[in-house]
């Protein structure tokens, strides 16, 4: 057999999975993604050299042995000689606020925390292996998934490779074992209350034993021919959607009605992806239901969808928003995008030295009261995502307004820039909230997306400890005064 290395480093060639930028692990402490770093090292080191590799840990606080996952990646990658990384991150609270499950919520800012390490221009590796592979196919299909479930893990997916979708679990487990390679273990692999773990410890089995076939080279080998004539039918429905949407967000329903079947149903999940970023937990029932909706041309109807989102039937068309944004169309905040503004206003700007200090105003008309005033007292800080404090000394530049092109933002803690159109897409904005999403910003420099992100300045303890902290390097101790602008989710 040939060395795990060589197969790795033959399939990352032969997909070309490595760019030229920076290229992050994304290791939880387990010995799939403790070997992923342990060979992405060696071959950057021999074959790209110009490679920076880093590893990004995410301490998600669930599990008691959290800290222990977080000192064993610590320790494998001062070893090792990699840049690391950890971000604490309450994710049940999360989960809570947002309504989704744990393993949704930690994948979101998992995979957020990996693109805002590599930057705008990196890539991120995982170490899906093909045992993940095949279990993941098994459980689309038994959703009633169609031809994208079966597809499986791609090598690539934008800017995210798995290198070790060439490798059966047991070898990794051997070659950690060979390079004395130390990982965690996690208990919750044993669950099989989990679907996951149980196609992997009782179905697959039963498969193999009953058979005298591997189902996990079945499934795998099935998921690559399903790729090849995925890939040729969505691009007939990116195609169909282009024709028939434009740049819109919502599709006639006499175009749709137009189309075969097949192609309908392509087509609506391409708008849903362009409006949420991300369908996985839309699943085949759903898919029925918005078929369903389309087959009337008139009336208005929506249907509920899974993480609070609707397909919306309305004017002739069909389109797909967020719950929370429904009622939103006259502007206002909006839970996962932040203040958005009214039909017809992306345009309008207001500079934050002609607000009046201490008094709650509009950004315009009524949907937007906001206050902007100088911190006099530590003990009046509040932490609040619509609530940002900043250095005094913004306020004679800086402006309120909505994106225009060439935006760019440095979220607070991260030291690259990327494009605040690619930021906005890896926080899943969606789409059609983008362009009238109010943020404060200085030339191109976006300072603050309320409800979401900021720059400079703090919303929380964590960002005000380490805004504190380097404020005391830049100033030797004298700090500049703090001003706090601050939205209001009511109508004053």
């Amino acid at each position: 057999m040939k060395d795990l290395i060589f197969l790795v480093e033959e399939y990352i060639e032969k997909n070309r999975l490595l760019s030229a930028g920076p290229l992050v692990a994304g290791v939880s402490g387990g010995a799939d993604s403790m070997a992923l770093l342990f060979v992405l090292k060696d071959i950057c080191d021999r074959k790209y050299p110009d490679i920076r590799l880093s590893c990004a840990h995410v301490n998600h606080g669930i599990r008691k042995e959290a800290d222990l996952d977080e000192k064993t990646v610590s320790d494998f990658c001062a070893k090792l000689g990699v840049p690391f990384h950890v971000a604490h991150i309450d994710i049940p609270a999360i989960a809570k606020e947002e309504g989704l499950s744990l393993e949704t919520a930690g994948r979101i800012q998992r995979y957020a925390f990996f693109n805002e390490i590599a930057g705008e221009n990196g890539t991120v590796a995982v170490a899906h292996h093909m045992e993940d592979q095949a279990e993941s196919i098994a459980m689309h299909i038994f959703r009633g998934a169609g031809m994208e479930g079966l597809c499986g893990i791609r090598p690539k997916n934008g800017n995210v490779i798995h290198p070790f979708l060439c490798l059966h679990k047991e070898d990794i487990l051997s070659f950690c074992k060979a390079r004395n390679i130390s990982f965690c273990n996690d208990v919750t692999n044993e669950d099989t209350a989990y679907d996951r773990n149980f196609f992997r410890h009782e179905i697959f089995p039963k498969i193999e034993n009953g058979t005298g076939r591997d189902p996990v080279s079945a499934l795998v080998g099935l998921s690559e021919r399903i790729a090849e004539e995925n890939d040729y039918l969505d691009s007939l429905a990116e195609k169909a959607l282009d024709e028939a949407a434009g740049s819109d967000l919502s599709i006639p329903l006499e175009a749709l009605a137009d189309m075969p079947r097949a192609l309908r149903r392509r087509v609506l999940r391409l708008l849903a992806i362009r409006s949420f970023g991300d369908v996985v937990d839309i699943e085949s029932v759903h898919w029925e239901a918005v078929l369903e909706l389309c087959e009337k041309a008139e009336g208005s109807a929506s249907i509920d969808l899974p993480g609070e989102r609707l397909a919306v039937r309305e004017n002739g068309a069909v389109s797909f928003r967020a719950t929370g944004a429904f009622a939103k169309e006259e502007g206002g905040y909006v839970k996962g995008a932040g203040i958005v503004v009214p039909m017809g206003l992306e345009y309008q700007e207001i500079a934050l030295s002609s607000l009046p200090i201490g008094e709650i105003v509009n950004f315009s008309q009524s949907f937007a009261p906001m206050r902007l005033r100088f911190l006099e007292n530590e003990g009046d800080i509040v932490y609040n995502n619509l609530t940002w404090f900043f250095p005094s000394s913004l306020i004679s530049d800086a402006v309120i307004r909505t994106r225009r092109q060439g935006d760019t933002i440095s979220r607070a803690g991260s030291s690259c820039t990327k494009e605040l159109r690619r930021f906005m897409n890896e926080v899943q904005i969606p789409q059609r909230f983008r362009d009238r999403v109010l943020l404060v910003g200085r030339g191109k420099e976006t300072l603050w997306l309320p409800g979401v992100a900021h720059a400079v300045g703090f919303t929380d303890a964590f960002s005000e400890e380490k805004y504190r902290a380097e404020k005391e390097k830049e100033t030797n101790g004298r700090e500049e005064a703090l001003c706090v602008l601050e939205f209001f989710e009511e109508t004053t």
